[in-house]
């Protein structure tokens, strides 16, 4: 059986308790990129974990063998959890997948998550659809496949416009807008990372906000949204003042983490990892941190104990992780 299962956005507490659930009971997890490897601590001493994850401009997997991967490990575990940031139905490349599994003969089910738009939009205080100021939703993306070009005919006045993974395909976006004869006054707000306490964003109009992006090197992952709906967010920003928000702590300790420890770090804002080392270490998650932190940046570590600052030091060097 293969459970596909939305992730959410990034806060490791925005998943449905059925996914976690899952996660509890799954012999082995497919995770992505974008997955919040949190999760992974959910799951039980004997679950296999699998990386798929697609890095933006270096050599990565392919969804081909990404399907096949599915089905060679459905074989050999009962219960397979295939985990997808956000919501696998929205530019989730699912219904592949599904396809794959089908043919295969394989049983699946889905489980849906919070998808990016509306993660990203709560956590700035905005309402996608609020009343006197948008009348609908669309969302498109800046990803298309065999190099196609969006030309994002969809456009209108009236709607919030949410473009997933969209920094590369800014330009034609803007433009786009433009032409259709949206103003250059426009509000937009491109946030990266949109639910985790390492959360950036950036504001502008479709006038300046190509040359804003350009100064502050932005990139994905990030959520663009367009439309009047923005500026609530200069109002209504709760996240940005959470206590904790933009920290970034890196936990080293020779014991396995406490899940509920690590949440109320998140529910202040921060953004966490928890590190074990030593020879008793959980080692199924030295692949995990070999993906996760060779990306990742921490402004500060905190050693659990003495032993582990002991061993970090001693063999930092040597360590696939060390950033």
């Amino acid at each position: 059986m293969i459970h596909f299962v939305g992730a959410g956005p990034g806060d490791p507490e925005l998943m449905t308790s059925k996914g976690v659930r899952l996660l509890q009971h799954a012999d082995a997890v497919i995770y992505d990129r974008l997955v919040n490897p949190l999760l992974l601590f959910h799951c039980k001493e004997d679950c296999l974990f699998i990386y798929v994850g697609k890095t933006p401009d270096r050599p990565s997997i392919k969804q081909a063998e990404i399907n096949a991967k599915l089905i060679e490990t459905a074989a050999s575990h009962d219960s397979v959890v295939r985990l997808k940031g956000g919501d696998p139905v929205i530019f989730g490349r699912m219904t592949e997948e599904l396809q794959a599994c089908q043919e295969a003969g394989l049983h699946y089910d889905i489980t849906p998550g919070i998808t990016a738009a509306s993660g990203t939009a709560s956590y700035s205080g905005i309402s996608l659809t609020q009343r006197g100021v948008a009348t609908s939703v669309t969302f498109t993306t800046g990803r298309l496949i065999d190099n196609e070009k969006n030309t994002f005919q969809q456009l209108l006045n009236g709607q919030t416009v949410c473009l997933y993974m969209g920094v590369e395909a800014l330009g034609r976006f803007v433009e786009a807008a433009l032409a259709q004869g949206m103003k250059a006054e426009m509000p937009i707000l491109i946030t990266q990372w949109g639910t985790y306490g390492r959360q950036s964003k950036l504001q502008g109009t479709l006038g300046d906000i190509r040359q804003k992006v350009s100064d502050t090197k932005i990139v994905n992952p990030a959520m663009i949204i367009l439309g009047e709906v923005v500026h609530a967010g200069e109002r209504f920003d709760w996240f940005s003042e959470l206590p904790e928000k933009g920290e970034s702590k890196l936990y080293v300790s020779t014991q396995k983490p406490v899940m509920d420890a690590l949440l109320e770090q998140t529910q202040r804002g921060a953004d966490v990892w928890w590190l074990q080392v030593g020879a008793g270490r959980d080692r199924r998650f030295d692949d995990v941190n070999k993906h996760y932190l060779a990306e990742q940046h921490f402004d500060t570590i905190i050693f659990d104990d003495a032993a582990a600052k002991n061993i970090y030091e001693a063999e930092k060097v040597k360590l696939l992780w060390e950033h």
